[in-house]
């Protein structure tokens, strides 16, 4: 069964093995041709348009989708980098998605800075989108040429030692490497600069799908020993912070490693290829031109590669879609535990918290009534007889020994002010009081997903308020003991210890 998303290409992680199987032969197939087709797919494809919007800069990713679609006789629009664009003057990304969907595109390509941008223009449309790069997050398309060049010099996928070399922190593509591996018998090295590791989240992901532990490397030399392909990434100053905080720590990285032909020829296997999204850094060259002429060298394969893995994958979108993998634990519905009610009075110690009509939060760790009273916004209720709030703190309890417990006189929470509860407060009782007694006693269960409560840890995951989108926060529960919860844009997870909530 296809996935609802099937004609959107927006993260590997909404990809199958077979789909990524399919496309690696549809682009041998274009390959065999070279050139612009003339049979029954251009024809059917000759009437498409699409959108090519590059918020960022771009040459091989830009190029070779364009260059792909016209091959498929496809008409192609659209704009690179936001000088002379209303961008400039302040439109969302939204509108901008919004204004080539109505002018009859069929799908829009998008590379933006902001990670999860184009899933959440997904959303919003009803057109194809294909993610070009989004911030740090991924960079699907690359994969798939990445895996095509791989299986073209090993003849599969499986069994192969892939390292991971340079920026695993910022750089998008090995993020989406990574999680491609998932799905095919790799051995994972991993070695970068300190400071720019792969963000545990993204291992944890890794590991937990195959069962398989990655290795982080201290000695390059070694790394070489044993690799079959060497994936090299560049130090990218453009990932890093604007303004001298962000110049210095690139400055820190930046020359940190280097591949030439010497260390290739005395340290790397016979066979190893060595891959590399470009473009190189020419003032401190990550891959040394020497390299070029050995046989070690696929990077420029690689990027011809992308013209016909991406007229495959514009070909699949418009015509079938992707089969895609299915998350059924990301469906569910809002729910209660309902608990047994003991005693049906709530006098509290020494009457303090004693409610004759209202809500009884009980059952919070020390010190955590504060935080609670706040991120639940009961202030706006003021201290009027009709809506007094009650604070109790390390007061003794039979269960816990002490804890925290809120009392809301005459209110009543919303589902999502329960749900902020459940986030903090694992252990929460929530009672609701009528007429001096407790008729009902509850947990809240975290539904999947979590809409415009929690705020993503990522600083340029395009939910966050200060970009401005309007990206309401939208989250699934991946695990509920311990908590664990993804974010629906940019893919990362939180713990429960990690996580902040929108106030």
């Amino acid at each position: 069964m296809k996935s609802a998303n099937n004609r959107n290409f927006i993260s590997i992680k909404d990809i199958s093995r077979e789909d990524i199987e399919n496309i690696i032969e549809l682009s041998r197939r274009y390959k065999e041709i070279n050139g612009p087709l003339i049979d029954t797919k251009r024809i059917e494809l000759s009437k498409k348009k699409i959108a090519s919007l590059f918020f960022e800069e771009s040459t091989r990713t830009r190029v070779s989708f364009e260059t792909a679609a016209r091959n498929l006789g496809m008409e192609v629009n659209g704009f690179s980098g936001v000088e002379g664009t209303s961008v400039k003057k302040g439109e969302p990304l939204v509108d901008t998605g919004k204004m080539f969907s109505g002018y009859g595109y069929d799908a829009i390509i998008v590379r933006h800075n902001l990670a999860g941008a184009s899933r959440f223009l997904s959303d919003h449309l009803s057109i194809p989108i294909i993610n070009a790069g989004d911030g740090s997050s991924g960079h699907p398309s690359q994969t798939l040429l990445d895996l095509y060049t791989i299986s073209e010099a090993f003849g599969s996928l499986d069994g192969l030692h892939v390292a991971l070399v340079g920026d695993l922190r910022y750089g998008r593509t090995v993020h989406s490497l990574l999680q491609a591996a998932e799905l095919f018998n790799m051995k994972i090295t991993l070695y970068s600069p300190p400071g720019l590791s792969m963000a545990e989240w993204r291992i944890e992901d890794y590991e937990r799908a195959t069962g398989k532990q990655v290795v982080v490397a201290s000695d390059l030399t070694d790394v070489l020993e044993h690799a079959d392909v060497l994936y090299v990434t560049r130090i990218q100053r453009e990932r890093f912070a604007l303004g001298p905080e962000g110049e210095a720590e690139f400055k820190k990285h930046q020359g940190r490693y280097r591949i030439n032909r010497e260390l290739l020829e005395s340290s790397a296997k016979k066979n190893l290829i060595v891959l590399h999204p470009l473009p190189r850094d020419k003032n401190c060259i990550e891959i040394h031109p020497d390299v070029d002429s050995t046989p070690y060298a696929r990077y420029f394969h690689q990027a011809q590669n992308g013209l016909y893995v991406r007229m495959a994958i514009l070909t699949t979108i418009l015509k079938q879609g992707f089969e895609g993998r299915q998350y059924p634990n990301r469906i569910q519905s809002p729910s209660w535990v309902d608990l047994p009610v003991a005693n049906g009075n709530k006098k509290g110690e020494k009457l303090v918290y004693r409610l004759d009509e209202g809500t009884l939060i009980d059952h919070l760790e020390v010190n955590q009534a504060p935080r609670i009273y706040n991120l639940l916004g009961l202030d706006k209720f003021g201290t009027s007889d009709h809506s007094e709030i009650v604070l109790c703190m390390n007061i003794r309890s039979q269960k816990f020994s002490r804890k925290d417990v809120v009392a809301i006189h005459k209110v009543k929470l919303s589902p999502e002010q329960m749900y902020k509860v459940a986030l903090l407060a694992p252990e929460h009782t929530i009672n609701i009081i009528k007429e001096n007694r407790v008729v009902q006693k509850q947990k809240a269960k975290l539904p999947s997903p979590l809409r415009a409560i929690i705020t993503c840890a990522n600083p340029i995951c395009v939910s966050r308020k200060e970009h401005n989108e309007y990206a309401p926060s939208v989250f699934y529960v991946e695990k509920h003991d311990p908590l664990e919860v993804r974010c629906h844009y940019c893919e990362q997870t939180l713990t429960r210890e990690h996580i902040e909530l929108d106030c």
